[in-house]
C-alpha cells in the first residue's frame, strides 16, 4: 500500500531499494477477415505462470548451464478461453493460474513471425494465425472462434513464421517437449471462421525493470 504523502520521507528507511528485476507483460490482439477492417479484440496485460518463470530462468543460463540454446519463439491460440455458452465472458486468473502449463484448449501453434525491440529495455513478438490453416477438428466448440493465447519458449533455432502444430488435429500433431509455455491470457471471443478467412493477430510486449 502507498504511503500517505505526509510520511514519504520515510519510505527510503521502511522500503530499502531492491536491484531486483520484474518482468511486464502487455497483450494486443487484432482481427481481420478477408477484405474486412482491422478490429481490436484486446488490449492489456498479460500472466506469466510458474513454468514460465522457469524457462526465462532457463533462457538467461543458456545451454553450458543446463537451460535452453533456444529463446521465447512460439505463440499458440485456442478457444477454451471462455466458459461454453459465455463467450463474450472470459476466464480471469486465480489462484490456479501460476500452476498452469497449457491453455484451456490449444487449437493452432506456431513460430513467431516478427521480433521487435522497442525500447532498450523490452522485446516484442508478433504472430499472425490465419484461420484457413486450421483442421476443423482442432475446434473444440460449434463456435469457430479464438478467446485465449499464449507464449512458448524452447529450444532449436528459429524459423520466422514457419511451422504449425495442431494437437487436437485428428489425427494430432507432435508438439517438441522441449516447449513451454511462459504467458497466457483470456480474451473475449473473436470469430476465426476458416470459411471467412480470418487472420488473428497477437502482439505479445515484455518489458524488463526494476522491481
Amino acid at each position: 500500500m502507498r504511503m500517505p504523502p505526509f510520511l514519504r520521507f520515510l519510505e527510503p528507511r521502511i522500503r530499502p531499494h531492491s536491484d531486483g528485476l520484474a518482468i511486464r507483460g502487455h497483450l494486443r490482439v487484432e482481427r481481420q477477415a478477408r477484405g474486412g477492417p482491422l478490429e481490436l479484440v484486446h488490449d492489456s496485460k498479460n500472466f506469466i505462470v510458474d513454468v514460465g518463470l522457469t524457462a526465462l530462468r532457463d533462457i538467461l543460463i543458456g545451454g553450458n548451464g543446463g537451460g535452453f540454446s533456444g529463446s521465447i519463439f512460439r505463440m499458440a491460440v485456442g478457444d477454451g478461453g471462455c466458459p461454453p455458452g459465455q463467450l463474450f465472458d472470459p476466464y480471469l486468473p486465480d489462484a490456479n493460474w501460476p500452476a498452469r502449463t497449457t491453455l484451456f484448449y490449444e487449437m493452432l501453434r506456431q513460430d513467431v513471425s516478427t521480433f521487435l525491440t522497442p525500447t532498450s529495455t523490452s522485446m516484442r513478438f508478433v504472430g499472425s494465425f490465419n484461420s484457413i490453416d486450421l483442421d476443423p477438428s482442432s475446434y473444440s466448440l460449434t463456435d469457430e472462434v479464438v478467446n485465449e493465447a499464449c507464449l512458448i519458449a524452447g529450444d532449436g533455432i528459429l524459423i520466422v513464421g514457419g511451422d504449425k502444430k495442431q494437437v487436437h488435429k485428428v489425427p494430432p500433431d507432435t508438439i517438441d517437449p522441449d516447449e513451454v509455455m511462459v504467458s497466457m491470457r483470456t480474451f473475449k471471443s473473436a470469430s476465426f471462421s476458416i470459411a471467412e478467412d480470418v487472420t488473428i493477430t497477437i502482439t505479445w510486449t515484455l518489458t524488463l525493470a526494476k522491481s
